[in-house]
């Protein structure tokens, strides 16, 4: 062999050694050009080009990206390697086919026998896709968590300054229904919470830390319902058409698949600023191993499909990967929050389902979600809608438990005014003094206190008034133990903020059945 002879490398003895490598495998002599090259380049990428070249050349022109300069590496490489004779890695990421790929490129200098002169260079290519996704999903994971993190923090907090807001314009609006500025001002205050507390919940749905209330109902009810409302939201100039032929149920949170739509259609609205069409079609579906594989679903069965497109501007590929990300938004910051399709997709999750998104620029939309399909579907009682006319002077005692001073007053007030006798105590000591002092004939509790646990709370009073009834109450929203203790031993739990008629009729409810 001479001295710059590269032939051992590609001799057709080692040759099936080299073809059976994990990585991709590139010899080329010192002017570049190549004397083999692996086939498993073909089967990471079925279109890595054919011709004579290196892999970094191949890569690099695949990703066609502003961001790799393939002159600038291969005059990196030759000052590296060819003339110091040192290693030179390059790392390389770029999207190919709707998937991101990424690849780990080592460039080794070859010796002669003097280990003086280079004659040549060997390239070695991992593919590190599958670390990159895992690693990607992890990022993902974690920005969903720490969100989350934060959404409970604030909830509680923030859901008692809106049960203040909310509560007081209930109080002040039958007031001013006379005087139409003070009446419009409460109402847009009252609207303006009610989107704040919305808002609180669309964080707490994509983090996970609401819990749902699932109920099995038909697609075609639900969206009849909503199309009022939704043709409302997107104006005259664009058209909405329901196209409804499943004959399916799904067991859902039925106010959530709700979000799912209204989203979609805030989207949709602001995609077509000139008008446009939008179309919401249900189909019933049998998916196969082969169809969830695809899909990304853990079994296969029946299905629900919702397709919903619209004749939109479209969403650009750089866009598209990051759609469903959190805080992500194209639009105006001061016009949106970037939650509404991050919140779809936890929805979407949370439901064992999967959404799929299809968009080409100026062409439009669509995006296509799956949920597990119920056959049979028992017919529902008819909800009976509760009295909230106000109640008759009583003479009840209640004792309310809650350390936000503001919510405390706002309860204690609602609750005299409709008869009640209302004593407060901001916390756990202080409402155990109370109780071993009098009996109430009912306890209103919130469930954090700042020296225990309402729950605790309530299992102290119920042993020494084993006739006490009991309503407990939060801002929090998360997975709690405690909130699902109440919520399983079967007693009345309100949320915050509620609505000043559902605590005045679930503590009606509480002391008839009493």
């Amino acid at each position: 062999m001479k001295a710059n002879d590269l032939s051992i490398y590609t001799d057709e003895r080692i040759r099936p050694l080299l073809d059976a490598m994990p990585v991709g495998i590139t010899i080329a002599n010192p002017a570049l050009q190549v004397q083999y090259q692996s086939p498993v380049f073909r089967k990471w990428l079925p279109d890595f080009p054919s011709e004579p070249a290196l892999a970094l050349k191949k890569l690099i022109n695949l990703a066609n990206s502003i961001e790799f300069r393939l002159p600038k590496e291969l005059s990196i490489l030759r000052e590296r390697v060819l003339i110091q004779g040192s290693d030179y890695e390059f790392l390389i990421t770029f999207q190919r086919n709707y998937r991101w790929q990424q690849y780990q490129i080592t460039i080794k200098p070859i010796f002669d026998k003097t280990a003086q002169n280079v004659i040549g260079i060997i390239e070695t290519v991992e593919n590190m896709t599958e670390l990159y996704e895992s690693n990607q999903a992890l990022l993902q994971a974690k920005r969903y968590e720490n969100v989350g993190r934060l959404a409970s923090g604030i909830a509680h907090d923030f859901n008692n300054i809106l049960q203040v807001i909310i509560g007081h314009c209930e109080i002040l609006a039958p007031v001013t229904q006379k005087i139409e500025r003070a009446n419009r001002s409460v109402d847009i205050i009252l609207t303006s919470s009610q989107k704040a507390a919305s808002l609180t919940r669309q964080i707490l749905m994509f983090s996970r830390k609401q819990e749902c209330e699932f109920k099995i109902f038909e697609p075609l009810q639900l969206l009849t319902g909503l199309e009022k409302i939704l043709s409302r939201m997107v104006g005259e100039d664009i058209k909405i058409d329901l196209c409804c032929k499943n004959k399916w149920g799904v067991n859902a949170d039925e106010s959530q698949i709700e979000q799912i739509f209204l989203n979609l259609t805030v989207n949709s609205r602001d995609a077509m600023p000139e008008g446009g069409k939008i179309v919401i079609e249900v189909s019933d579906c049998m998916l196969s191993d082969r169809d969830c594989t695809e899909l990304n679903l853990v079994k296969p069965g029946k299905y629900v499909k919702f397709r919903f497109s619209d004749t939109g501007h479209g969403i650009s590929n750089e866009n598209l990967e990051h759609i469903f990300d959190p805080f992500f938004s194209t639009k105006d910051k001061c016009k949106s929050f970037g939650l509404g399709l991050s919140t779809v997709y936890s929805v979407v999750r949370q439901h064992q389902g999967i959404i799929t998104v299809q968009s080409v620029p100026d062409q439009g939309t669509v995006f296509e979600f799956y949920l597990p399909a119920i056959e049979h579907i028992s017919p529902l009682p008819q909800e009976v809608l509760a009295d909230v006319t106000p109640l008759k002077p009583l003479t009840e005692s209640i004792l309310v438990v809650e350390d936000d001073q503001m919510v405390c007053d706002l309860a204690s007030q609602v609750l005299s005014m409709h008869g009640y006798r209302v004593e407060t105590a901001e916390t756990m000591m202080d409402a155990i003094a109370k109780v071993l002092k009098s009996r109430y004939d009912l306890y209103l509790i919130d469930i954090v206190l700042p020296d225990g646990s309402g729950v605790d709370l309530m299992e102290y009073i119920k042993d020494i008034d084993p006739d006490a009834a009991f309503i407990l109450s939060s801002g929090y929203t998360d997975d709690k133990p405690q909130i699902k203790k109440v919520i399983e031993s079967g007693y009345e739990f309100l949320h915050k903020p509620y609505a000043i008629n559902t605590l005045l009729n679930t503590c009606r409810m509480i002391l008839d059945r009493r």
